[in-house]
């Protein structure tokens, strides 16, 4: 059987985990271009909102 990801896996589209992914890339972001804020907020704030969702 074909593994279609257009469909959401309950353990795989953890929120909490996705959140932590998003995390992560603010962190990534903030010492890749420190000047960017914005799009730091950004992560933050999916990472926020996913939480929020969980």
């Amino acid at each position: 059987m074909r593994s279609d990801t257009t469909q959401q896996d309950l353990y795989r589209d953890d929120p909490r985990r996705l959140a932590q992914q998003w995390r992560a890339a603010a962190e990534a972001s903030a010492q890749q271009f420190p000047s960017d804020t914005a799009r730091r907020d950004y992560y933050l704030a999916e990472a926020d909102r996913l939480e929020a969702a969980a």
